[in-house]
Parts: C-alpha cells; structure tokens; sequence
C-alpha cells in the first residue's frame, strides 16, 4: 500500500472548513471525492491539521492510502481537473509508510493578513480584516514577546476533550507592509482558533494601550478575560508545515 503525500492550497472562502461534516462542503469532503473517483476506491485524508471555515492554505499536507500504480504528476493532474480552481494540488511525492502529516510535522507557519487602511478595499474582505486605526506595531510585538515560548494557551484557545493546552510559539512577529500589517506565528501546533484568539486578543490590547504585562495576566488568568476575542477567519492563512 503506498503512502502518497498531497501539498495542497486552497481558498477557504465558500467552505466549512477542511474536516469532512454531514451536509456541508469541506476541502476533505471535496479531495476524498474525488481521489475516490480516480483511484476507484473510497480514500480517507489525514491532514497536519484542520483550518476552521473561512480560512485558507497554501501549504496544507494531507496524506492517503492507495494501491494505484500513477505516478504522482498524473495524482496531481488528475485532481486539479477534477476540482474547482479554489483548491490547486501544489506538489505530490510517495513517502515512507510511517510518514503522519500530524504526527510527524515539527513546526507549523501561520500567516494573518490585515488591511490597515482608511477605507475598505472590496476585494480584499474574504482575504484580510479591516482595521481602520493606525497600528502600533512596536506595542503589538511586544505582545509577542509575552507569548515566545512554552506557555499554557487555554485562554486563547479552544481546548477539545482530553487536550493539553501548553504550546510553544518559537516566532511571533507583525509588520508593516504598506497598507498591510502582517502577523507571523511559528508554533510546534496549535489549540483551535489559537492564532486567531492571538490576533483578536493583541488588537483589542492594543487599541486600549494596554501594557506588555496584561498578556502575562490573560495567560496565567484561571478566567478568560474579556479581552479575549477571536478575529476574522478570512484573514488567515496556513503556509508552511514542517517536518524537519
């Protein structure tokens, strides 16, 4: 049985997210369809991690099981015809049986991108949040500074059943580019809604002028403050997943 590993990028825009749900079009639901219809045999995708509604990938890894003797130009051909052009198959390589996209991913790169402008750009609403204000960039990155590290992220999370919310983010930064400020975390994994927990969170501190040490406060808290909000989906993104 070969194990065959898909790089995938998708527009997360008209989707329930990747995990397959009943009644709901998801990128696991629409991929398994039509890898079954290739191979001629039903196909399970495991992926490094589920993107929630809304939210989009360029690096997203998902592996399956399959006994079909294509090679993995024509895997990757074959379901790009077969989807519409809002999810692309990126790169195809057969890896070695024991290769998890979870389990065996070091590190995973989150992007999340802002539109920092007086007016709203329409063709940026599914790709980006709107904040009017001027960012302090200077203070939202020492927001970062609070959150390096191992830390316990069950207030800017959503922790599921039996999960162990300590986390270590390894890079955290914003900048300015031009008419966007862009947010970028490296973390081993994430809890659910993490990085946009993040994002929600530091905008609201930042709007109030909040101190650096409001982060430790919010962390260590045994309630979650109301500060803690959670951003738009649109605006972010899954870039990069890695193994090594």
């Amino acid at each position: 049985m070969r194990n065959i590993t898909l790089e995938i990028a998708y527009d997360g825009t008209f989707y329930s997210g990747w995990q397959i749900q009943d009644n709901a079009i998801t990128i696991q639901g629409v991929l398994q369809e039509a890898l079954a219809k290739i191979v001629k045999h039903p196909i399970h995708l495991i992926a490094s991690g589920r993107t929630d509604r809304g939210v989009h990938a360029i690096g997203q890894v998902a592996t399956f099981k399959t006994e079909s003797r294509m090679s993995t130009e024509e895997f990757k051909m074959a379901v790009n015809s077969a989807v519409s052009s809002d999810i692309r198959i990126v790169n195809v390589v057969e890896s070695l049986p024991d290769f998890h996209p979870r389990y065996s991913a070091r590190r995973r790169w989150y992007r999340y991108i802002i539109s920092n402008r007086n007016d709203q750009v329409p063709f940026f609403k599914n790709y980006s949040l709107w904040v009017r204000r001027r960012l302090n960039i200077d203070l939202l990155n020492k927001y970062c500074k609070r959150i390096k590290g191992k830390h316990d992220f069950k207030n800017l999370g959503t922790v599921e059943k039996g999960e162990v919310p300590i986390r270590e983010v390894v890079e955290c930064e914003f900048n300015r580019k031009n008419d966007f400020v862009i947010f970028d975390i490296v973390a081993n994994s994430y809890l659910r809604k993490m990085v946009r927990f993040i994002v929600g969170t530091f905008l609201q501190l930042e709007r109030r002028g909040e101190k650096p040490v409001r982060v430790d406060d919010i962390l260590t808290s045994e309630k979650r403050n109301t500060l803690v909000q959670s951003s738009y989906a649109g605006g972010l993104y899954l870039l990069k997943v890695f193994y090594q």
